[in-house]
């Protein structure tokens, strides 16, 4: 699709045109019965110009054009200087949004690496179908030409997806103004399943400043009526949280945002027993937070990743509310992953996670939970932990240590070991004290157009119980 306005341009140009009749296959032929026609109908079509090759070979046989040429600067493995910068199929106004935010002001080399980063994060603002570049001129110092295409402004989308937790989720999605690189942006995502969420987004781009943002969610969770009897927590749980705060602050490789939220939390028909390090008398409140976010992410496929990094930092104090006065504290959470490919066909995987509750007698409806494949499912504090299914409560001191080793059987076709070992404690001077957890689990999936299919069997010494898990589509 990138490729079709160039060949289109292109197509007159050559001596020789060859096309095969494919009618019939298309661009999802991939069985060995329709690639073996297609290549036999493509050589049939090549003979078919075997006198008009000869020709041409004939014609430049003899010919030394090419090697009378300059040779081609090594651009893969050296730096070349630019001069000047200019962006094609975009508004001045954006043109000099571009060159601000992306710093497109070169009196320097730039190496391959570097420009490739660029055009990936203008594509990433996912205002343009395609962003491609050209060096122009014959020396350097060459002339760098972007080549952009406008994409729809707004966007609406529609997911479904299904797995043996929560059965069927469909999640709505309507953005306006969505794709704009400034300006007003307006964001509704509703989730409609047996755990529905809603949330509203706003946001303002303005040149050389941070985005300002506003976002109001709604969420319930009602694990009472999820649990099927297997669950070793069980509450009902309503959470209304809005957002103030300034995003798209840069720093190194850095993601950051920081602002205010006020969280109002109703927690009830509670069926376990809560570690006493909570306070279990605090169910209900409004509880008003600062908080600082800073993450980056590096993965060049969203599951099934071959190289990259992923890590977050996460920092809020929450210090005020009502009706019931409460002991300050603090939430400290971090994360961090990593792909190291070995060979072609198997990855090693490692990660941590983290959450610390700094204080006394935190409320309880901000309890560390584990549990799941999915980080922040029922509440928005969950870290996955294979081996428990919904949720668990944990101490206010956790950490959870993992490791995937990822074997790719064939095209699109995975199998994942998967271990992982948490501790939690009260304090982090009784942190070596007590036992850890230990999960594992084993993982077939299969990477479809429509989101992954998965199923696992896993194992944990906090249940004691074997379990399966499966699912079927992205992640939400």
């Amino acid at each position: 699709m990138l490729g079709l306005e160039a060949f289109e341009q292109n197509v007159s140009i050559p001596d020789v045109k060859i096309k095969p009749e494919l009618k019939g296959y298309n661009m999802m032929s991939f069985n060995a019965e329709a690639i073996d026609t297609i290549k036999a109908r493509g050589y049939a079509a090549a003979m078919a110009n075997d006198s008009l090759l000869r020709e041409v070979a004939h014609r430049t046989a003899l010919s030394d054009e090419i090697s009378s040429k300059k040779s081609a600067v090594g651009y893969q493995l050296d730096s070349l200087m630019i001069s000047e910068v200019d962006i094609l199929g975009v508004l001045p106004r954006e043109k000099e949004m571009i060159k601000q935010r992306f710093h497109l002001k070169f009196e320097d080399k730039i190496s391959r690496a570097d420009l490739d980063r660029i055009i990936d994060n203008i594509y990433g603002t996912q205002a343009y179908d395609y962003v491609t570049y050209e060096l122009q001129g014959k020396d350097e110092p060459f002339d760098l030409v972007l080549n952009c295409r406008k994409g729809p402004v707004h966007q609406f989308g529609l997911g479904v997806r299904a797995d043996t937790e929560e059965i069927v989720s469909v999640l709505l999605n309507v953005g306006l103004n969505a794709h704009k690189l400034h300006g007003h942006m307006f964001d509704l995502t509703a989730k409609i399943s047996a755990n529905p969420y809603a949330s509203f987004h706003w946001s303002y781009d303005i040149p050389k400043f941070p985005t300002f943002n506003g976002t109001a969610s709604i969420r319930w969770t009602d694990l009472n009526m999820l649990n099927l009897g297997n669950n070793r927590l069980s509450f009902n749980y309503l959470s209304a949280k809005q957002e103030l705060y300034l995003s798209n602050i840069k720093w190194k490789q850095l993601d950051i945002r920081g602002g205010i939220r006020n969280e109002v939390l109703r927690m009830g028909n509670v069926r376990c027993q809560m570690h006493e390090c909570y306070d279990l008398n605090l169910l209900s409140n409004d509880f008003v937070s600062a908080f600082l976010d800073s993450g980056t992410y590096t993965f060049d496929d969203g599951y099934f990743p071959t190289r990259g990094v992923s890590a977050g930092l996460s920092y809020s104090w929450t210090f005020a509310g009502f009706p019931h006065r409460f002991n300050n504290f603090h939430t400290l959470s971090a994360d961090a992953k990593v792909v190291v490919p070995i060979g072609d066909i198997f990855a090693f995987i490692p990660s941590f996670d983290c959450r610390f509750l700094l204080g006394d007698n935190v409320p309880v409806p901000f309890f560390n939970a584990i549990g799941g494949s999915l980080p922040s499912r029922y509440l928005d504090q969950q870290m996955p932990f294979v081996g428990v299914t919904h949720l668990s409560a944990m101490k206010n001191i956790l950490t959870i240590y993992r490791a995937d080793l990822r074997f790719k059987v064939a095209k699109n076709h995975y199998l994942t070991g998967i271990v992982n070992y948490l501790r939690d404690s009260d304090t982090f001077r009784t942190y070596a004290n007590g036992p850890g957890f230990f999960g594992a689990a084993v993982e077939y999936s299969y990477d479809t157009i429509f989101g992954p299919l998965s199923a696992n069997v896993h194992w944990s010494d906090l249940t004691g119980k074997v379990g399966v898990y499966i699912s079927a589509g992205y992640n939400f």
